[in-house]
């Protein structure tokens, strides 16, 4: 059986104030502390339950059902704590040995609903028990020294390794123009792709899909186009300063290129075109200004083509994409 709450409360609120006029003089009865229980006349009380709690407050204290009456025997110097019922009145009387004023309080046993009763009346008992053996109140004190929860240092939570940053990533369009800067180089417009990733903290990884065109007119014999496809790939190192950004990379260009000629009199002089690889390693860098997630980027290129596409025009050189060149961009990427 378990007490509710209200129950209990209402328990201790009437043992408090009934008990607190059961104090006698320090030195109590001089027993030897043991005590002995009968609880009698009381059909609607568990005297089971009125045993076992007064067990639980004075601990061996409390003598078995077995062991003798009062005054004779084991009991010979024990409080005797009795319950008599008439009806719904409980008269709970604690007495000591002989001559002294036994102590004595009557309850409402309607006051305690439910399993409430046997528990109040054990409790009331054992209030009346140690305001008159010193014995008993020091079994009750040890008690709840023992019971109190030992004072330890909180165990901290355990730490969860921090999550790793989420890597930045960029996605980007830009216009650009390129110029192969040896004789009858090339000089091309067109756009780019970008897409970037941070690999470090400071290091970006960079990838860009290029598409070019530039034409140039040779007089008297009609006009070659030179058509740029490549991709790029480079590391680069970041910095950054409120809504600035700046970085610099080394890394390399691939692609091909369509170099086509137009005649200007087709009967005399032919046109032909062709496709040919080019490319080689680039140094490259980048300004931008972040507006949130949008950045403007205005970016510069620097590389050496490591082959040679040349497209002859009237026996000369018309087109050619070799040897180094420069590249401007202007553009912008969302970053997240």
């Amino acid at each position: 059986m378990r007490l509710r709450p209200a129950a209990l409360s209402v328990a201790w609120a009437f043992i408090a104030a009934n008990a607190s006029a059961s104090a006698v003089e320090a030195g109590g009865s001089g027993s030897d502390g043991r005590v002995q229980l009968d609880v009698k006349g009381c059909p609607a009380v568990s005297a089971a339950v009125v045993r076992r709690v007064v067990s639980v407050e004075i601990g061996d204290l409390l003598l078995d059902e077995g062991q003798g009456e009062a005054g004779q025997g084991e009991a010979g110097g024990a409080e005797r704590l009795s319950v008599r019922c008439a009806g719904d009145l409980a008269a709970v009387e604690a007495r000591g040995r002989s001559g002294e004023a036994p102590t004595e309080r009557i309850i409402r046993l309607d006051d305690f609903p439910g399993d409430a009763a046997p528990r109040a009346l054990a409790l009331l008992g054992v209030e009346l028990l140690a305001a008159r053996s010193a014995a008993v109140r020091e079994r009750i004190l040890a008690r709840q020294i023992g019971a109190a929860p030992a004072m330890q240092a909180p165990v901290p939570a355990p730490t969860r390794p921090p999550a790793p940053a989420a890597r930045e990533t960029r996605v980007g369009a830009a216009g650009l123009w390129r110029s192969f800067v040896r004789e009858a180089g090339a000089s091309v417009f067109g756009g780019r792709l970008d897409v970037g990733v941070a690999a470090t903290r400071r290091g970006l990884l960079t990838g860009d899909v290029e598409l070019a065109v530039g034409s140039k007119d040779v007089p008297n014999v009609g006009q070659t186009t030179a058509s740029l496809l490549s991709t790029g790939l480079a590391f680069r190192l970041c910095v950054g300063r409120g809504r600035l950004r700046a970085d610099i990379g080394l890394g390399g260009r691939i692609g091909l290129v369509r170099e086509s000629g137009s005649s200007a009199d087709p009967t005399n002089v032919s046109a032909s075109s062709f496709v040919r690889p080019w490319g080689g390693p680039m140094l490259n860098a980048s300004l931008a200004t972040t507006l949130g997630r949008l950045a403007l980027a205005l970016g510069g290129e620097a590389g050496w083509s490591l082959s040679s596409v040349d497209e002859l025009a009237a026996g000369s050189t018309a087109i050619a994409i070799r040897g180094p060149w420069v590249a401007l961009s202007i553009g912008a990427d969302l970053r997240r």
